[in-house]
C-alpha cells in the first residue's frame, strides 16, 4: 500500500528562489556581451517586466495548485486503504457466517436423519433404547399409539425443521446484509481510488504546464537579459563611435587649421602635413607624407589624362548641396555619385556606391598593408575610401583627392561639394579609376 501511494505522490520541483535562480543564471550567459562593441544591428526587445512577472506569478499559482493536489491525493488514498479494510472485514465476517450456515446445515441434517432412524428402529423393533418406548408398547395399527407416534417423532421432525429453516432465513439476511455491506464498501473503495486517479492525472497535467511555464520563464528572462546586454552594447558602440567622430573632426579641424597657418606664411604643406599626422595618429588613423607634392589643388603632381579630366568635373560642382542618393550636377551629390559622375565626364565607368568602388576598382595602398601613405604616389582623381564612419560596419564614404594636401567631397546632409584637407582617420584604402 505505501509503494503504490508513493507512486501517486508527485514532489515538488521548484523551490521558491527559482525566479532569481533563472535571472542569475540567464546574465550569467549574456552578461559579457555588453563589454565588447559592435556594429549597430537591429535589437529584438526582450519581454518586458510585466511579462517576467505573470509568468513568475503562474509558476507560483501551479505550486500551490500541486501542493493541494498532493494532499487531496494524500487524503483520498487513506480513505481508499480504509475502504479496502473495511472491505476484507466484511469478506471475513460473511466467509464466518457462511460456514456457521453450513456447519448448522449439517448439523440439522445430522440430527434429522439420527431422530428418523431412532423413531423407525423404535417402531418396528421396539428398541426400548429410543426416546420413545411408550409409543411402541401397542399395535402400531392402535389409533392412540399412531397419534402418539406423529405428535412426538414426526412433531419433533417438524419443530427442528422449524428450527432450520428459522436458522437458514436468519443466517440467508445475515449472509444478504453482509453481502450488502460488502458492496457498498466495495463501491466506496472504487470510488475513492477513482478519485485518487483522476487527481493523480490532474496532478500530472499541472506538472506539465509547470516545466511549460518554467521553460517559458526561463526563455523571457534569459530574452530580457540578453535584450539588455544587446542594448548596452549597442550603447557602448555608439559612445565609441562618436568618440572616434569627435577624434576625427577635432584631427580635420587641427589639420585645417595647420594647412591655413602654412599658407598664410606661405610656407609648404609638409608642415601642415606633420600637424595632421599628429592629430590622426591621435584618433587612430594612418600618417601621411608629402614629399614632392604641391601645397594645394592646383599642385597636384603626376597627373594628367583622365584623373585630372574627372578631378575638374568634380571641382565644377563645388558649391552644389548634398543631398543623399544624388548624382545630378547642379542640384545634388551624395559623395559616392559625385565620384562617379566626375569620372564618368572622364570616359570610364566605374561602380556607383561607395562600397562597390572599393570593391571593384584597383587599389594602390591599402590600410593593410601599410600605415604611411605617401600622396607623391598618388594622381588627381584617386579616390580615397573611408570605413565605417558612419557606423555601418563597411565602407561609407568616398572623396577625390585634388592634389597637394587636399581633398574633394560631398560630406553629409547640410554641406556641399567643398574641398577639405586630407583626413586619414577610416580610411581603408585608395582607388585608381
Amino acid at each position: 500500500m505505501n509503494g503504490r501511494r508513493a507512486r501517486r505522490l508527485v514532489s515538488h520541483v521548484l523551490g521558491a528562489g527559482l525566479a532569481g535562480t533563472l535571472l542569475a543564471t540567464a546574465w550569467c550567459t549574456v552578461a559579457g556581451a555588453a563589454t565588447t562593441p559592435t556594429s549597430p544591428t537591429t535589437i529584438t526587445p526582450g519581454p518586458s517586466q510585466t511579462q517576467i512577472n505573470a509568468a513568475q506569478a503562474q509558476v507560483t499559482s501551479i505550486e500551490a495548485q500541486i501542493t493541494q493536489e498532493q494532499q487531496q491525493s494524500e487524503a483520498l488514498s487513506q480513505q481508499y486503504d480504509a475502504a479496502v479494510q473495511h472491505v476484507q472485514q466484511l469478506q471475513a465476517q460473511l466467509a464466518a457466517t457462511t460456514s456457521s450456515l453450513a456447519a448448522t446445515r449439517t448439523q440439522i441434517r445430522h440430527d434429522r436423519a439420527v431422530l428418523a432412524k431412532a423413531a423407525l428402529k423404535a417402531y418396528v423393533y421396539g428398541n426400548t433404547s429410543t426416546q420413545v418406548p411408550a409409543l411402541f408398547t401397542t399395535s402400531a395399527t392402535a389409533g392412540y399409539s399412531r397419534t402418539e407416534y406423529e405428535d412426538t417423532a414426526i412433531g419433533d421432525l417438524a419443530s427442528a425443521k422449524s428450527a432450520l429453516e428459522g436458522a437458514q432465513a436468519r443466517l440467508a439476511n445475515i449472509e444478504a446484509t453482509q453481502q450488502s455491506e460488502q458492496q457498498q464498501a466495495q463501491s466506496a473503495a472504487n470510488q475513492a481510488l477513482a478519485l485518487e486517479q483522476q487527481n493523480a492525472a490532474a496532478t500530472t497535467a499541472a506538472q506539465s504546464t509547470l516545466q511549460q511555464v518554467q521553460g517559458t520563464l526561463a526563455s523571457e528572462v534569459a530574452a530580457a537579459a540578453e535584450a539588455a546586454a544587446a542594448k548596452a552594447a549597442a550603447a557602448a558602440a555608439a559612445a565609441a563611435r562618436a568618440a572616434r567622430q569627435a577624434a576625427a573632426q577635432k584631427a580635420a579641424a587641427q589639420a585645417a587649421e595647420a594647412a591655413a597657418v602654412v599658407r598664410a606664411v606661405g610656407g609648404t604643406a609638409n608642415a601642415a602635413t606633420q600637424e595632421a599626422n599628429q592629430a590622426t595618429a591621435a584618433a587612430g588613423g594612418p600618417s601621411v607624407t608629402t614629399s614632392g607634392v604641391g601645397s594645394g589643388p592646383s599642385g597636384a603632381g603626376g597627373g594628367g589624362g583622365s584623373g585630372t579630366a574627372a578631378l575638374q568635373s568634380a571641382q565644377s560642382q563645388l558649391g552644389v548641396p548634398y543631398v543623399w542618393g544624388g548624382e545630378t550636377p547642379g542640384v545634388g551629390f551624395d559623395c559616392s555619385g559625385l565620384t562617379q559622375w566626375a569620372w564618368a565626364q572622364a570616359g570610364v565607368s566605374i561602380p556607383r556606391t561607395s562600397q562597390a568602388q572599393y570593391a571593384d576598382l584597383p587599389r594602390v595602398w591599402t590600410a593593410n598593408t601599410s600605415s604611411t601613405l605617401s600622396l607623391s604616389s598618388l594622381q588627381p582623381g584617386d579616390l580615397f575610401l573611408y570605413y565605417n564612419l558612419d557606423g555601418t560596419g563597411s565602407v561609407d564614404h568616398v572623396a577625390m583627392y585634388a592634389g597637394g594636401d587636399t581633398l574633394i567631397q560631398a560630406p553629409f546632409t547640410g554641406t556641399v561639394v567643398r574641398y577639405v584637407p586630407v583626413y586619414t582617420t577610416g580610411l581603408t584604402a585608395v582607388a585608381q579609376p
